[in-house]
C-alpha cells in the first residue's frame, strides 16, 4: 500500500474494500469505477487541488482556451514583479456573441452610445479626470486594473476585454479527474471512501437477502457518518484558532 506523504491511492482502498468484503479480484474493475465515483465526490466538497497554468492570449479574438479537466475557477489574472496573481474583474455583461470568430471585437461594439450622461444615452460614467469622464465602479482599491473576463464554458473559452494588454493570463481552477491517472486521496479520507464503495456495491442491486434495504440503508448511513469524521480530521477546529478569531470579530463590533 502506498503511502505518499499523508495520501493513499485509489487502487489500494480498493484492494482494502475488496479483502474486508472477501470478494476475488475478478470485481476489481466494478469497485475501481466505484471509487472513482467516490473520490469525484469527496474532492469536489473537500480535497481537490486547485491547479495553476500559465495559458497564452488568443490576440485574434482576446480568448483564452480553457484545460480540457477545467471544473471551476478560482482566480483569473496575471503576475506582478513578486510572484502574486492580480485578479482580472468578472464581467458579467461581457457577451459571448462571436466569440469564435475572430473578429470577435468587430462584431460586439456598438459606438453609437455616448460617453457621458445625458437623456438620450443610458450610460452613466461617474468619474472625471480633467480631461474626460470614466467609471471606476469595481476597480479594486489600491489593485491595478489589468482588465474584464467572462466565461464561456459551453465553447470552453475565457473572454478578455478589448485591447487587453498581456499575451498570457494566470488560471488557477479545479481540475476533473481522469480514470486513466493514478489518483491519491488523503489518509483521512479512506475509511470513509471504504464506507462508500461498501454502500454503492449493493445500492443497485434488487431486494434479496444480499441487497436488502435495511443493509443498504445502513451502509449509506455508515458512509455520511465517516465522511463527517473524515472532514474533521482533515480540517480540525483548533481552540487556538478559535480564539483568535472570536479576539478579531470582537475587535470588529467594538469599532463598529
Amino acid at each position: 500500500m502506498k503511502n505518499v506523504q499523508g495520501y493513499i491511492t485509489i487502487d489500494s482502498v480498493v484492494n482494502d474494500y475488496l479483502d474486508e468484503s472477501e470478494q476475488s479480484n475478478h470485481k476489481y474493475f466494478k469497485i475501481w469505477q466505484l471509487a472513482f465515483r467516490g473520490m469525484e465526490q469527496l474532492g469536489l466538497d473537500f480535497f481537490y487541488q486547485v491547479k495553476s497554468v500559465k495559458l497564452p492570449v488568443d490576440a485574434t479574438n482576446q480568448t483564452v482556451l480553457l484545460p480540457a479537466d477545467y471544473i471551476n475557477y478560482t482566480k483569473i489574472g496575471v503576475l506582478n514583479d513578486r510572484g502574486e496573481v492580480i485578479p482580472l474583474i468578472f464581467n458579467q455583461k461581457m457577451t459571448t456573441y462571436a466569440d469564435l470568430t475572430p473578429t470577435r471585437d468587430s462584431q460586439t461594439q456598438d459606438t453609437t452610445l455616448f460617453d457621458y450622461y445625458s437623456p438620450e444615452s443610458p450610460v452613466f460614467f461617474n468619474f472625471w479626470d480633467g480631461i474626460a469622464y470614466g467609471n471606476i465602479y469595481g476597480i479594486p482599491s489600491g489593485s491595478p486594473f489589468v482588465g474584464n473576463f467572462n466565461i464561456d464554458v459551453k465553447n470552453s473559452l475565457i473572454l478578455l476585454n478589448e485591447n487587453f494588454f498581456y499575451n498570457y493570463i494566470i488560471l488557477e481552477y479545479i481540475a476533473s479527474p481522469v480514470e486513466t491517472e493514478e489518483y491519491y486521496i488523503p489518509l483521512q479520507f479512506r475509511e470513509a471512501l471504504i464506507a462508500y464503495l461498501a454502500w454503492k456495491d449493493i445500492a443497485n442491486m434488487p431486494t434479496t437477502r444480499k441487497g436488502n434495504l435495511g443493509d443498504k440503508r445502513d451502509r449509506r448511513h455508515e458512509y455520511y457518518n465517516e465522511r463527517r469524521l473524515a472532514m474533521s480530521r482533515y480540517k480540525p477546529l483548533y481552540l487556538e484558532e478559535t480564539f483568535e478569531m472570536a479576539q478579531m470579530y470582537t475587535r470588529l463590533a467594538v469599532k463598529s
